[in-house]
């Protein structure tokens, strides 16, 4: 009995390898035919356009190295190599001039047009013959090869036209909506006004259609971004303009949004309070007890928390009932958030700013970067910083000028892992790139400690300083009540406004009591919940801080904090809202003092940890109409055209890096990817890469049909080509950086396949 049931098990095993065996073997097929295609289509495009000219085309071939079979007309099907015959012999035969194969390796094809591989060069003069028959590529005109030249270019085009058609004609796409989600505080996004809920219609005139048309506006289309918005179902007048500054790196301020999500679970991780945990597929529809009729619901409820877990209620599909849900609870424990209490600066000197009324939490590792040397040392998720290099409790600045210091040299570290002391030695190191030199790195990425509240550094010039505590104190109580989270000691000090407290602390060996007073601020005096936004105060939006940069108050409480430091000794009317997706303003009347100016508890935040929220989708058809495919189907293939050509104008210039290039390898992983997703997915990706074919083509490097191009436009504007020794030398050259490239992309696809940073 027990054998039957061990057969079992194994048939049951081998029976589901074997089937996910066939499935990936049948999606690396499309793949694999998909990408033949494009590559076939271009060829076709060299094809037809040579017969159109009268060129003589032997070889039409889809792959590449031994011939396996083909056709040639009067010949017939045929297998195996057969003899390169002359025009005389074809005629003798009375066969066809074209042999259409296949070869061995059907990835891609080529096409050979007569007079490709009988040049003779003069080695006195450097001219360059070919044979005399009139139908060879080069003794045709300079207006016909450039024709032949540029049709595979604009195949590829069309095909990719022709594919957005059929997709948006027959199937339809699932595309990430073009609504704000979220909007970070003190962003360029936020500095301009956008607001969570706003619906992106157009980026520089451009009609967008997914939030990924955003993205792309944002890393291509220079410093400045005019958003054309749609709000409460409304076009908002004027426009909003944005404006990325650079740091000090060079590299380009992200623009600071992220799209909008539905209330469905997509992915889970972290920690998880409770027996039953979410799943993917789950969707919220309470928070402690409450019935959630929107996402930002979720997010007010987690900002409004205190820092206490809640209680999630979601639905999920019953296996045991077809159609059927069944209601789950459990419970979540917020992630604490500090914003920075500076809006300009370099990023060091931003993220050091993260603090509690001074008081800065020791930084915590979120993530080492696989294949990084952070990974390599044995860093791991929840590390906090007790000593990095020769520095106890180290701060973001003090971390990043030691990295810098240390290129290629090993840095001593101490982190404190689950109650125990744990050292671990990482050597920063330089990534390459072509162009340019990048800053040493280690791969990783910092939050703060959320337990223990030890202070790594208290900033001068801030309530807290008054209470003289060194680097490396810990926080015992506030007014005799024990803390032991920087959760409990940021809801004591918010509970304190207002008023002085006594703070213990322990330094070293010695405990002491000192004084503490707390600000008050609006947030207080008026009753403001920590997710209200403030619109408005006297009527007025924004602010010039004294940089000469405007910034609207509802973006960040440091606007607000300006503002009122010229208002002390004034009443000011308050105009806010208790949420940013809060549509009813309300009003009140505040009396400015020189202690309650900064809104501090604003940059208090809570966030749900562990809950990735599936994106808000919409499907983009044409409805069946056939004109409408096409107007969509031109508008997606020139606005992938135009970021095609800002990519190569920005890599030209070096404002992006070869880091975010894909070499074959990438490229066919996320084919693989988009192929698991469906056929939808699959023909659009294919329809992008045939683009990316056509523009790659057509750079003006020789080897490609742009540096062919460049070739016969000289030739033209000369009267006579090029000498033998300039394009040869040109053509290497352009060969070498083609290579280089090559090997560049497929080494960085390799590194980051098997988790490399």
């Amino acid at each position: 009995m027990h054998g039957e049931v061990a057969s079992a098990a194994v048939g049951g095993a081998l029976l589901s390898a074997i089937q996910e065996w066939l499935v990936n073997s049948y999606l690396f097929l499309k793949v694999l035919i998909g990408f033949s295609l494009i590559v076939v289509v271009h060829e076709l495009g060299h094809f037809l356009a040579a017969k159109w000219m009268g060129i003589r085309v032997d070889r039409f071939a889809i792959g590449f190295f031994r011939r396996v079979c083909g056709y040639r007309r009067g010949e017939g099907f045929t297998f195996g190599r057969r003899p390169n015959y002359t025009a005389e012999e074809l005629a003798a035969k009375g066969y066809g001039e074209t042999d259409y194969c296949l070869n061995i390796l059907p990835f891609g094809g080529y096409v050979k047009m007569l007079g490709q591989e009988d040049i003779q060069i003069d080695e006195q003069t450097g001219a360059i013959t070919t044979g005399n028959d009139p139908r060879a590529f080069p003794n045709k005109p300079v207006g016909q090869r450039l024709v032949v030249v540029c049709a595979g270019v604009v195949f590829n085009i069309l095909f990719a036209l022709l594919l957005f058609m059929f997709v948006f004609m027959v199937v339809g796409r699932q595309m990430v909506a073009p609504c704000i989600g979220h909007v970070e505080p003190g962003s360029p996004a936020a500095n301009a006004g956008l607001l969570p809920g706003d619906r992106v219609l157009s980026v520089n005139g451009r009609r967008v259609s997914s939030f990924d048309d955003i993205v792309s506006a944002a890393v291509l289309s220079g410093d400045r971004l005019r958003l054309s918005i749609e709000r409460g179902g409304k076009p908002l007048e004027p426009e909003i303009e944005i404006t990325l500054t650079r740091r000090a790196n060079g590299e380009r301020e992200p623009l600071g949004i992220l799209n909008m999500f539905t209330a469905e679970i997509a992915a889970t991780g972290g920690r998880t309070l409770g027996a039953d945990g979410p799943q993917p597929g789950d969707r919220i529809v309470g928070v402690d007890g409450r019935a959630i009729r929107s996402p930002f619901e979720i997010d007010t409820a987690f900002r409004n928390s205190g820092g206490r877990a809640l209680e999630l209620t979601v639905e999920r599909a019953d296996p045991t009932a077809p159609g059927g849900k069944r209601t789950l609870t459990f419970r979540q424990k917020p992630r604490l958030l500090l914003l920075p209490q500076r809006l300009e600066g370099d990023d060091v000197a931003i993220q050091d700013s993260r603090h509690l009324l001074g008081l800065q939490p020791r930084r915590a590792v979120i993530e080492a970067v696989p294949g990084s040397p952070a990974a390599e040392a044995g860093f791991a998720p929840g590390d906090v910083i007790a000593q990095w290099g020769t520095v106890a409790n180290a701060t973001y600045s003090d971390i990043l000028a030691s990295i810098y210091a240390h290129d290629g040299r090993p840095i001593p570290v101490v982190v404190e892992r689950q109650g125990q002391t744990v050292s671990l030695t990482v050597t920063p190191r330089r990534p390459f790139r072509l162009w340019g030199t990048a800053v040493p790195r280690v791969g990783l990425s910092f939050g703060t400690e959320e337990d223990r509240v030890v202070v790594a550094d208290v900033a001068p010039d801030t309530p807290s300083a008054a209470l003289g505590m060194p680097r490396g104190s810990e926080i015992l109580a506030i007014d005799d009540r024990p803390v032991s989270t920087w959760v409990e000691l940021a809801e004591a000090l918010r509970a304190a406004a207002g008023t002085t407290i006594n703070v213990r602390y322990r330094t070293g060996q010695d405990e002491v009591v000192a004084r503490l007073s707390v600000p008050s601020s609006l947030v207080n005096e008026l009753g403001l919940p920590p997710s209200a936004v403030i619109l408005a105060i006297d009527g007025v939006d924004r602010v010039t801080l004294p940089s000469g940069k405007t910034v609207q108050l509802a973006s960040s409480s440091l606007a607000v904090r300006h503002f009122l430091q010229e208002r002390i000794g004034q009443t000011v009317r308050i105009r806010y809202v208790h949420s940013p997706a809060d549509r009813a303003p309300q009003e009140a009347e505040f009396v400015v003092r020189s202690d309650n100016t900064d809104p501090w508890q604003m940059r208090i935040q809570y966030a749900h940890e562990v809950l990735e929220l599936r994106p808000l989708t919409e499907r983009v058809t044409a409805g069946g109409n056939p004109l409408r495919a096409l107007d969509m189907g031109v508008r997606q293939t020139g606005r992938i055209l135009w970021n095609m050509f800002l990519i190569v104008k920005n890599m030209a210039t070096q404002n992006l890096g070869m880091q975010h290039v894909a070499g074959p390898i990438g490229i066919f992983r996320f084919a693989y990817e988009q192929a698991e997703q469906g056929l939808s997915d699959l023909l659009f990706f294919l329809a992008f890469l045939s683009i990316n074919l056509a523009v790659i083509n057509f750079i003006p490097l020789p080897v490609v049909d742009g540096g062919l191009v460049i070739f016969l436009l000289l030739e033209k504007l000369r009267g006579r080509p090029l000498s033998a020794k300039t394009q040869v030398i040109t053509t290497l050259t352009g060969l070498a950086v083609i290579v280089l490239s090559f090997v560049f992309v497929t080494v960085q696809d390799i590194t980051r396949l098997f988790g490399g940073s």
